[in-house]
């Protein structure tokens, strides 16, 4: 296909094009200027999910007078069983577009939703987190969800501080659990296979298939310095471990997994006490606990920590006929098919998740 999908005869208009390797660096630059909060915009991410699953990538770069002015990374996932989706990003908890105001934003969503049609898309998906930018245009074509949320605490200067906003009750309880006296060990590369074998466990537990090693592997391989591993020894026992990621100022945990023998001494509770620790310790100015749905117990745990809760909006573009994914626990079909995958013997879910998954992004 052509890779421009507006006209940039004009100068002065905005036109966006289908971003080459060569501009990477520019799309970059333009990220980091916009805010280093966006990590996931940038091209390294691209490179992982296209290293690991295969997925083609259409990254929109939005340009006037010949200068990026917005961007919108987008992955094309082939499914037989979910249909043909355009999403940004998928296997993570952000994405979207940004943009330096509601015009350019409003040229980028019709672009996408062009480059739907044109692949056969049945809808287009933006993990935005935030409400898109105000005025944008054709905002009503593209409905929005909320069925997740994420944490975050805003750090203060010190932990005696922050341990000052726990309630007594909590504070009291924390104190009790640091008698088991954990070890904790931080690490990189080395310390994935020891995650992924508790990840593993855990999220066949939860009736998920999980993600191939290589995921893990291409993102640290890539960003050793901005990714780390914490796991939480007993003894010589791992039970727990979290997969963290900074994000300029925000240490945010996509992913932390625990044993279920671990929950009788509170294993999971250490492992968040000891990264909001590290995450002052290091000048943080935020940590994100992740995704959760409202009402689920990795909800309500995360709530004893005094988080800020906020919703993170998901937008669609819906090709006639279409409808909004319905990936909330409650659907049946879900339902039936989490319930099922909790039964699975481990080595096989552990088998057969990392093929599958590669279509439930």
């Amino acid at each position: 296909m052509d890779a421009a999908l507006s006209d940039g005869g004009d100068a002065s208009r905005i036109y966006v094009m289908i971003a080459r390797p060569k501009e990477a660096d520019e799309c970059d630059g333009y990220v980091k200027a916009i805010s280093a909060r966006h990590g996931y915009h940038q091209w390294v991410w691209r490179e992982v999910v296209e290293a690991t699953f295969q997925h083609q990538p259409y990254y929109l770069a939005a340009r006037q007078s010949g200068v990026i002015r917005g961007v919108l990374p987008l992955f094309l996932i082939r499914s037989r069983l979910f249909g043909h989706a355009l999403i940004s990003l998928p296997f993570f908890s952000y994405g979207g577009l940004l943009a330096d105001n509601a015009d350019i934003a409003g040229e980028l969503l019709g672009a996408a939703s062009i480059l739907s049609l044109e692949l056969g898309a049945r809808y287009v998906e933006l993990r935005q987190g935030e409400a898109l930018p105000t005025g944008t245009e054709d905002t009503k074509a593209w409905p929005r969800t909320a069925c997740k949320v994420t944490m975050e605490i805003q750090l203060p200067p010190s932990t005696d501080e922050y341990l000052a906003r726990l309630s007594p009750s909590r504070r009291k309880r924390l104190r009790y659990v640091l008698r088991n006296r954990f070890h904790s060990q931080w690490g990189g590369l080395e310390a994935l296979n020891v995650f992924y074998r508790i990840f593993a466990i855990n999220m066949r537990n939860l009736g998920t298939p999980v993600y191939p090693l290589k995921f893990f592997a291409e993102q640290l391989s890539r960003m050793p310095e901005r990714i780390r591993i914490l796991t939480l020894y007993d003894g010589a026992t791992p039970l727990a471990a979290a997969f963290l990621t900074a994000h300029g100022d925000t240490l945010e945990m996509p992913w932390a997994a625990s044993l279920p023998e671990s929950h009788r001494k509170e294993a999971p509770t250490v492992l968040y006490w000891t990264i909001i620790q590290r995450a002052i310790e290091e000048g943080f100015q935020k940590v994100d606990f992740g995704r959760c749905t409202p009402g689920s117990g990795n909800y309500h745990f995360k709530r004893h920590w005094r988080p800020v809760e906020r919703p993170l909006y998901w937008y669609y573009w819906l090709r006639s006929g279409a409808s909004v994914p319905d990936r909330h626990p409650d659907n049946p079909a879900l339902s039936l098919a989490i319930s099922l995958w909790k039964r699975l013997p481990l080595a096989f879910a552990n088998r057969i998740g990392p093929r599958l998954v590669r279509s439930l992004p």
